[in-house]
This record gives C-alpha cells, sequence and structure tokens, in this order.
C-alpha cells in the first residue's frame, strides 16, 4: 500500500487519569491553539468540581486523506 497524497496535522485532545498510561481521545481540531483551549477548559470544568484525578494532553498526529 501506498501512503496518500494528500496529508495534513490534526491535533488530538486526549485525556489521562493518574498513574495511567493509556488515555482516551475526546477530541481533534485542526489548530494547536483551539485543542490547547478545548484541553484546559475541560481541565478547568473537572477542577471546578473537585476532580483531580485526570489531566489533558494535545498530540499532533497525520491524517491522510485518500
Amino acid at each position: 500500500m501506498k501512503l496518500p497524497k494528500n496529508k495534513t496535522t490534526v491535533f488530538v485532545v486526549t485525556r489521562h487519569e493518574t498513574g495511567v498510561v493509556e488515555g482516551v481521545s475526546i477530541g481533534v481540531f485542526i489548530t494547536l491553539e483551539s485543542a490547547e483551549d478545548y484541553a484546559g477548559a475541560c481541565h478547568q470544568k473537572l477542577l471546578d468540581v473537585g476532580i483531580t484525578a485526570y489531566s489533558f494532553r494535545v498530540d499532533a498526529v497525520m491524517f491522510y486523506n485518500e
């Protein structure tokens, strides 16, 4: 299989439980700024209700469009 020629970078926000390596993807964004804003808002929302067991991370991933 050849890799598709059309590709773009997307940013995936993942939620990680403290002490757990693997996370759960909760959003995909076109810009890094949007992804970071979303991760920050999610983190703050949990902190506001007293939940501190989670952290959020933004990773860059290639999206291939055939």
